[in-house]
């Protein structure tokens, strides 16, 4: 048992989706200054963060991964508290991972300097990542304090040495695997299998109707077009490495790569592959950031393209809210169609906000607007103006259950018309409607610590004056997804 629960416990509280890194070290970052100044900046947390913190013990490492899932679904809402964050600390520190721990530890005992099970803690993990002069340092200050509970010292006593490590086998590595001279790394991986009704984001077409000199006339397509549907595989695996080289900094980088396979439709394959880096800084309530970012997709019978984009981001934390506003710059390279290369700006603000009657649930919405200007002045349908809008809704379902859904809305109109032929040269407008859901479970599997089961469904349906543009789908999909 981690230490800082060698003196306390009660009930449980519900859960939520494990962030990736940045999260963390943002923690860690964000924690710096005056403990009384950090203190005083964060919201009052909830009352059932207290209840969090003094949670039952859990007597297995099966049902100590099944806690620290609850405890991040409810950390957006308790990183003010102390005794929640040394909770999170203790459980991290007791599965194995000290670096993970002593990022909440750290950031506990600027907001209450007087813990003694977390000073503890923080004594072993730091011991734990090859920094015993911690714990030797904290023994020296309780020597001749009386309201050190025995058992608390005695831990920390026996903590020296090959055989006090035994006491706490995993908590004491010499260096997690996720660690490296400083800088944390965070993996993820995905493999879903499951069935799509338009593979292609085909219209649905028996006929076409175009604009000649003596009038409009339909011609019926001798091979009608239909969207193809089938399987599919999809898999996904990311990598993120993150450090933070002084207060209130960070600094990360990641690769991502996406690919899909449809056995009875290879035409339909595609790959994706996504690098982004990014740098921030905390100043009191705000952070600033400045991203980069480079993707690259293709496809057998779509045509390939590359991505570059350069992004600058100030976060704030208000009315118990995060809000951000992005400036974003984007430019955009076809393989051999070069006379669709274009180059985006635009703007977006979003917001996340627990609900009221269920902190554990998080609502945000976004709104997005660009502008798409054609690097060459011939291309059809011309400059291109984006407006979107969307809304999120995610939280716990029971103890192992996360539910996240989105509803998303675009428009897109053209400055030009999009072809003589097609509605006498009319402008090109589209407006697509995208929800999508899932379900995510923990699983307790041994030897696969941070797996999840997931069920993904999605439905879009895009609609346009012009025919060729309108389609529908649905796809659903079910799979594994693990962290380390």
């Amino acid at each position: 048992m981690a230490a800082a629960h060698a003196l306390a416990a009660t009930e449980p509280v519900p859960p939520a989706a494990t962030e990736p890194v940045l999260q963390w070290l943002q923690a860690q970052a964000a924690a710096g200054g005056e403990a009384g100044n950090v203190a005083h900046a964060l919201p009052h947390p909830p009352e059932f963060c207290q209840a969090v913190a003094r949670a039952p013990w859990p007597r297995t490492p099966e049902l100590r991964r099944a806690h620290l899932h609850r405890l991040e679904l409810v950390r957006p809402q308790c990183i003010g508290h102390a005794g929640y964050l040394a909770t999170l600390g203790a459980l991290w520190l007791e599965l194995g991972e000290p670096a993970q721990a002593l990022l909440w530890l750290e950031r506990s005992l600027l907001l209450d300097p007087e813990q003694l099970g977390a000073q503890a803690d923080h004594a072993l993990a730091l011991a734990a990542l090859g920094e015993p002069a911690a714990r030797q340092a904290l023994l020296a200050q309780w020597r001749d304090r009386t309201d050190v509970p025995a058992p608390l010292r005695h831990r920390l006593e026996q903590a020296a040495g090959p055989q006090g490590r035994g006491q706490r086998p995993r908590s004491t590595a010499a260096r997690p695997a996720n660690t490296v001279d400083g800088w944390v790394y965070y993996s993820e991986a995905s493999l879903l299998g499951g069935y799509e009704t338009n593979l292609d984001h085909s219209p649905r077409l028996n006929e076409i109707t175009l604009t000649l000199p003596d009038g409009s006339l339909p011609f019926e397509l001798d091979n009608p077009i239909r969207p193809r549907r089938g399987a599919a595989l999809v898999g996904d695996a990311s990598w993120q490495l993150a450090h933070s080289p002084r207060t209130g900094m960070i600094v990360q980088t990641g690769l991502q790569a996406l690919a899909r396979h449809a056995p009875e439709h290879r035409g339909t394959d595609w790959t994706h592959l996504q690098w982004a880096a990014n740098a921030s800084q905390q100043w009191g309530l705000w952070r600033g950031q400045v991203q980069l970012g480079a993707n690259w997709v293709g496809g057998r019978d779509n045509e390939a393209y590359r991505l570059g984009r350069v992004g600058l981001a100030l976060d704030r934390e208000a009315i118990g809210c995060n809000h951000r506003v992005l400036v974003e710059a984007e430019s955009r390279h076809h393989e051999t169609s070069t006379r669709a290369d274009g180059r985006t700006v635009g703007g977006l603000w979003s917001t996340q906000c627990p609900l009221p009657a269920q902190p554990a649930w998080i609502v945000g919405l976004a709104l997005r607007f660009s502008e798409d200007k054609p690097i060459l002045a011939d291309r059809v349908g011309g400059v291109q103006r984006q407006t979107s809008a969307g809304l999120r809704l995610g939280g716990p379902l029971g103890q192992r259950t996360r539910i996240d859904a989105s509803l998303r809305s675009s428009r897109v109109k053209d400055s030009e018309g999009y072809s003589p032929l097609l509605e006498n040269n009319a402008i090109r407008i589209l407006t697509q409607t995208q929800l999508s859901i899932e379900l995510a479970r923990l699983l307790d599997l041994p030897g696969w610590p941070g797996a999840e089961a997931l069920l993904q469904a999605q439905a879009v349906r895009q609609g346009s004056n012009l025919a060729i543009f309108r389609y529908d789908g649905f796809s659903i999909y079910t799979g594994v997804r693990w962290r380390w």
